[in-house]
C-alpha cells in the first residue's frame, strides 16, 4: 500500500553525497554577504544580520554600512544565542596562509601551526616565515650557533652585558 513511512532515520542511513549538499546548501545560507565565507565573531566584533536577515562578519561590518545582497541596515541586536552556537559549530579553516587544517570549536592547533609567521633571533638576522621552516634556515645559515640533541656546547662568560640567543635542537624540535 501507499502508506507514508514512519521509520526513524539517523544519520547514518543518509547518503554522503545528500549530506554534503546540505551542508553546502547550509553554507550557502549562512554566508557573510561581504567575504562570503561562514562569518566569525572576533574578540572585538560580532556577527549582525541586517533587516532581511542576512549575516555579516563583524570585521567585515566595519567596511560596509548596508547589506549588499538587499541594501538593507544592519541591526546592532545580538544573534539569538542557538544561531551563534550553530556557526561557531561550523568547521574553520586555520587562519595561518597555505595551511590546510580545519579547526572545530576551540581547536589548540593555531597555537602550534607550523604556517604561523616566525623570525630568527640570531643577532643581525632579519630572516622571517612558517615556523616550520625555521629549522632548516638555521640548520643552514647558522650550523655553527645549534645546539642539537646534547651535542654541542654552550659557555657563557659571566659579567658581560649581551643578550644571545642559542637555538637548540631537541627531537625535531627547536627552542631558544
Amino acid at each position: 500500500s501507499c502508506v507514508p513511512s514512519d521509520n526513524d532515520q539517523t544519520m547514518e542511513d543518509i547518503p554522503q553525497d545528500v549530506i554534503e549538499r546540505s551542508f553546502h546548501t547550509i553554507l550557502n545560507i549562512i554566508r557573510c554577504t561581504v567575504c562570503l565565507k561562514p562569518p566569525r565573531p572576533t574578540m572585538f566584533t560580532r556577527i549582525r544580520q541586517c533587516a532581511a536577515g542576512h549575516l555579516v562578519c563583524g570585521m567585515c561590518k566595519i567596511t560596509v554600512k548596508e547589506c549588499p545582497d538587499c541594501k538593507q541596515p544592519f541591526s546592532n541586536t545580538e544573534l539569538p544565542l542557538y544561531i551563534s552556537q550553530i556557526l561557531e559549530a561550523f568547521p574553520k579553516r586555520c587562519k595561518f596562509s597555505n595551511c590546510e587544517v580545519f579547526l572545530i570549536n576551540d581547536d589548540e592547533h593555531q597555537k602550534w601551526c607550523g604556517f604561523q609567521c616566525d623570525w630568527c633571533w640570531i643577532v643581525d638576522c632579519r630572516w622571517r616565515g612558517p615556523n616550520r621552516d625555521l629549522l632548516s634556515h638555521i640548520q643552514q645559515q647558522h650550523s655553527t650557533q645549534l645546539i642539537v640533541e646534547g651535542k654541542g656546547t654552550l659557555s657563557v662568560s659571566q659579567g658581560v652585558d649581551t643578550e644571545r640567543y642559542f637555538p637548540i635542537s631537541v627531537y625535531g624540535q627547536l627552542f631558544w
